[in-house]
């Protein structure tokens, strides 16, 4: 299993970046600890010595990442709540999970009992694009998952797994990888486990 340090930060500095922004730096010039420790102030936990460590060392002027170098409690509740969207949609359509009990018929009341769940799972951080990692439990090599509606993959086993994989890797296998860490219920999503048939 790859760690993040020197040699994985060189070979991103050496990746392609998208067009039109200044390409992000690793290893130097990173989000500064007085950020992270009150981005963790307002989100109410701690992050993950590794997205600690992730964060330490990037220099993302242009925030192809999520913008934790700025960090605005507001954005990432709209992040997270366009996570939290998704699920509702497929709620709506079909989608239920055992750990919520008995589906009432009524949809609103559903999704009512279903957004109530959220709140009590393992919280999210925004890496890029739809691709997450759990800050719970707060220790390294916590799975990345990217998440769309309730189309949930394992996208990395950890951290450096996946940047290589979304950045580096010409052809990776996404989704292939065995998730390491169980993540109450985000494993389960992936895994189908606890779904109402």
């Amino acid at each position: 299993m790859r760690e993040l340090g020197s040699d994985l930060f060189r070979q991103l500095n050496l990746a392609a970046w998208p067009e039109g922004k200044r390409p992000p730096r690793f290893g130097r010039g990173g989000v500064s600890i007085a950020t992270i420790e009150s981005a963790e102030r307002d989100l109410g936990f701690s992050i993950p010595p590794d997205f600690r460590y992730f964060l330490l060392n990037l220099d993302d002027p242009d925030s192809v990442f999520f913008p934790w170098s700025d960090f605005s409690i507001q954005l990432y509740r709209q992040k997270i709540n366009r996570v939290w969207e998704g699920i509702a949609f497929d709620i709506d359509d079909g989608f239920w999970m055992r750990r919520w009990g008995n589906r009432p018929a009524s949809s609103a009341d559903a999704i009512t009992i279903a957004k109530a769940d959220f709140a009590l799972w393992p919280p999210l951080l925004p890496i890029f694009g739809h691709r997450f990692l759990p800050a719970a439990p707060c220790q390294p090599n916590n799975p990345v998952l990217s998440i769309m509606q309730t189309d949930i993959i394992f996208y990395g086993v950890n951290l450096a797994e996946y940047l290589i994989d979304e950045f580096v890797n010409p052809e990776p296998a996404f989704g292939m990888c065995w998730p390491g860490r169980h993540i109450d219920v985000w494993t389960d999503l992936v895994m189908g486990e606890g779904l109402e048939e």
